[in-house]
């Protein structure tokens, strides 16, 4: 334990290095103290004195030491009880883990604390000590939205009220992942040629704008006369959305002239599929070797996006918009603007392709 600047108040930090203090004196319970205990500008905070008065209180006899909260009443349970949900166990297991690794990094400081009394400056100033990252400061009130969204809709309702909602983001003024210009792919492209790996899951990715959860799955199942066919991976569980492109010619002369699988076009040195972790990393070493260290695969859906938008789909807007066709169970994504396979067209994102080129079914494709 590390002595502080105030008599009786040590610092001692748990094994996640979050921050903790106790007013501790010898021959009695140690008293601990969750609120802040500087600000921005060094200085002890007031809640943090009003608390260490009441602890050397409870130390000295003075005053009662404060009744523990039932375990039924904190955090600890309530986040406890989120996990073993089905609402939570439906979510995809990368999801999961994320949330999990979050909401017990904010247990490790409030889990004993009563969740009923949190408030939305509570919320905020658990946002704001993670001001230096605000991309996780911002993560962390969506999930804690998340989670009093799923008790309010218990039965009985545990919360009444959703104190996350209506807190503003740190991170607005970033742009988010580098967006590719032509001239980044052009580069990309002369680095990595047609028949390599490298290249196809670039023309994967840029021509059917895919998420990376998406481009380790697409593969020859999803073909159908010359358009690919397949459910969006993410939320797939709980709002499927069924996604249709046409094979545009640069795509297809990637895949006519490059080795692939059979389930998955694209797949390691050994033949089996990629994990989404495990591509982006290759992809980060792609572009590397390209010369683009500030380029990624989130990069590239954007810059689909972008390209969509500046081929007439969208408008005026330089953003990649989608209409939701409802069609039985599932929903179908078209480009704004564009009319459905039915009528008789539909607009591609990068090009068209030629009524012989849509018959094609890739029978002389190479294969691993």
């Amino acid at each position: 334990m590390i002595k502080t600047r105030l008599r009786y108040c040590v610092y001692d930090p748990d094994p996640r290095g979050n921050p903790r203090y106790y007013v501790r004196k010898k021959g009695r319970k140690k008293v601990r103290i969750h609120e802040p205990f500087e600000d921005s500008n060094g200085n002890i905070t007031e809640d943090f004195m009003k608390a260490y008065w009441t602890a050397l209180a409870v130390l000295h006899g003075t005053v009662p030491p404060k009744k523990k909260t039932p375990r039924e009443e904190t955090f600890d349970w309530l986040v406890d009880q989120y996990f073993r949900s089905g609402t939570f166990q439906r979510l995809d297991p990368i999801t999961q883990r994320d949330k999990r690794s979050v909401l017990q990094r904010f247990c490790a400081t409030a889990g004993p604390l009563p969740y009923k009394k949190f408030r939305q400056e509570d919320v905020e100033r658990s946002q704001l000590k993670r001001k230096e990252t605000p991309g996780a400061a911002d993560k962390l009130v969506k999930y804690l939205r998340a989670l009093f969204n799923w008790a309010m809709k218990r039965k009985p309702p545990l919360m009444s009220t959703n104190p996350a909602v209506g807190i503003n983001r740190l991170n607005m003024a970033s742009e988010g992942w580098h967006t590719w210009t032509p001239g980044e792919i052009d580069q990309y492209r002369k680095r990595h040629p047609i028949g390599t790996k490298a290249r196809l899951a670039m023309e994967i990715m840029i021509n059917v704008g895919a998420r990376i959860s998406d481009a380790v799955r697409v593969g020859r199942q999803h073909e159908n006369g010359g358009w690919l066919r397949f459910t969006s991976w993410k939320n797939r569980n709980r709002n499927p959305a069924v996604i249709e492109v046409p094979i545009t010619p640069e795509l297809f002369n990637a895949l006519q002239n490059t080795p692939t699988g059979d389930l998955t076009y694209l797949v390691t040195e050994y033949g089996r599929p990629f994990t989404a972790k495990g591509l982006g990393n290759k992809i980060r070493e792609w572009c590397d070797e390209a010369g683009l260290p500030h380029c990624s695969s989130h990069g590239l859906r954007k810059a689909a996006a972008v390209m969509l938008a500046e081929s007439g789909v969208s408008g005026s807007r330089a953003v990649r918009r989608v209409r939701l066709d409802q069609t039985g169970n599932g929903r179908t994504l078209h480009p704004s603007g564009a009319k459905t396979k039915d009528g008789g067209e539909r607009l591609c994102s990068l090009g068209r392709l030629s009524a012989a080129e849509r018959c094609l079914t890739f029978a002389g494709r190479k294969h691993q």
